[in-house]
């Protein structure tokens, strides 16, 4: 497994980090295009968010999701921290782990968040690394307060 902390990355697995950096730069700047890059756009994509109900089957759905979360995210800041990726042997499949700070307003109050836990599987299709399965979750004890 490749730890993406060092100053030098193998060529083998810098597209796939660059993957991760762009996803990540998409959310923060509102940009759904880039965002969207990111993903396979199949019915076999999967995607699972943070709350029971959070959970996509098929690009479609959670396109439609991320239409409305990615836009009502004013002075949303993320930083990725322990980014690990492993490739397959065959070097078609890479999985991904990192933790995740982000900084977000909720009930009109700015919000910081630490270590969310953000997974996934990309394949290579077409000379192309994309994303086609990813899981969020976060630690019980950071959680924004609740009224």
């Amino acid at each position: 497994m490749e730890t993406i902390n060092a100053k030098t990355v193998s060529p083998e697995i810098t597209p796939i980090k660059k993957v991760l950096d762009t996803l990540l730069i998409a959310q923060e700047e509102g940009n759904l295009e880039q965002f969207s890059r990111c993903f396979a756009q199949d019915e076999n994509t999967l995607n699972i968010g943070t709350d029971l109900d959070e959970i996509w089957y098929g690009w479609h759905a959670f396109y439609e999701w991320m239409t409305q979360a990615i836009k009502t995210k004013p002075d949303y800041t993320i930083a990725a921290k322990d980014t690990r990726i492993q490739l397959s042997q065959c070097k078609e499949v890479a999985w991904y782990s990192q933790l995740l700070d982000t900084c977000f307003e909720t009930k009109g109050e700015p919000f910081r968040l630490e270590g969310f836990r953000h997974t996934g599987v990309l394949e290579k299709r077409d000379g192309n690394w994309l994303i086609v399965q990813s899981h969020i979750s976060v630690p019980d004890n950071t959680l924004p307060p609740t009224e």
